[in-house]
């Protein structure tokens, strides 16, 4: 089965679901005084999505994805073009602060830190790779793949990067 990057992100860019997202972002940031939708090409690659100002002036930069299923997992961009060998998400240098997996039908929403998802995969790609495969999209001219990291296995691979020894 074919992706349609458009019908895609259509899907991504639906309204009413940014009102949605839009609200959550107010309840989980109480200091947050106005929401910046970034629909500049350039910043988006750059993993800028939304922009939220706070009041002390505090920039937080969201990078936003979207589910149409809940699996139990997250997501991970592996290679946005498989046979180029183009990184995914996962490994570009980016200016998220946070990517924010919305999973629609059952309306969860987690803030996972950028920075520590990176060094998570780095450290964690091999083992998942192998043990949870690839999930391959293909779209038109070029396929995505994906690695399906369980949401127990991410969570505790970030907070193992939350703490080292010196």
């Amino acid at each position: 089965m074919n992706n349609l990057f458009e019908k895609d992100l259509n899907y991504s860019l639906d309204s009413a679901d940014d009102k949605i997202f839009n609200e959550v972002y107010y309840k989980k940031f109480p200091h947050l005084k106005r929401i910046e939708t970034i629909t500049d090409i350039a910043q988006q690659k750059k993993g800028i999505d939304k922009i939220l100002h706070l009041h002390c002036g505090k920039k937080i930069l969201i990078d936003e994805k979207k589910r149409r299923k809940d699996y139990g997992d997250i997501l991970i961009e592996e290679y946005s073009d498989m046979d180029k060998k183009k990184v995914g998400w996962i490994s570009r240098d980016k200016y998220t602060d946070y990517i924010v997996y919305f999973i629609m039908p059952s309306r969860k929403v987690y803030f996972l830190p950028f920075v520590l998802m990176q060094l998570a995969w780095v450290e964690n790609y091999e083992t998942w790779r192998n043990k949870y495969g690839r999930k391959i999209a293909d779209n038109k001219t070029y396929k995505t793949s994906n690695i399906p990291v369980p949401l127990k296995v991410l969570m505790e691979s970030l907070i193992v990067q939350m703490k080292s020894t010196f």
